[in-house]
């Protein structure tokens, strides 16, 4: 019997902590850089690693999954064009908490983690996710 798959939201959550990560770690190049290059000249740098780290963050959250489907003994993570990002079960590694969901699958030798926001999945279906990551903790 096929699980169902079920939809995943774009966290807000966790894209306004991405930025924010940026945004701090450009200021921290910024009063880095200033001292010892003048404002000016370090201005041109530090909007380049903004630059290049905007871009990663683009990356990243293209390639967040879009889809989960939860079986009894696996879960499976999909892209939005339904290209399989992880499957296989959860390994003991998971971590679970209040708003977020750190899901390590085990694919053979391999592991993948899937970050899972609260705000990202209904109520039942974080509950659901956090209940599998703490007894697959308990492995």
């Amino acid at each position: 019997m096929l699980a169902p798959l079920l939809s995943l939201r774009p966290s807000l959550a966790l894209q306004l902590l991405v930025a924010a990560g940026l945004g701090v770690a450009t200021a921290a190049v910024y009063t880095t850089l200033a001292p010892w290059l003048g404002g000016w000249q370090a201005l041109p740098l530090t909007l380049a690693f903004l630059a290049s780290g905007g871009l990663v963050a683009a990356a990243w959250r293209r390639k967040q999954p879009a889809f989960i489907e939860i079986g009894s003994d696996y879960l499976a993570a999909y892209s939005r064009d339904g290209a399989c990002l992880a499957a296989g079960r959860l390994a003991g590694a998971s971590q679970w908490g209040t708003w977020l969901l750190a899901l390590v699958v085990e694919q053979g030798a391999r592991r993948a983690t899937i970050l899972v926001a609260a705000d990202a999945v209904a109520a039942d279906t974080f509950r659901t996710l956090a209940v599998r990551a703490h007894s697959a903790a308990g492995r």
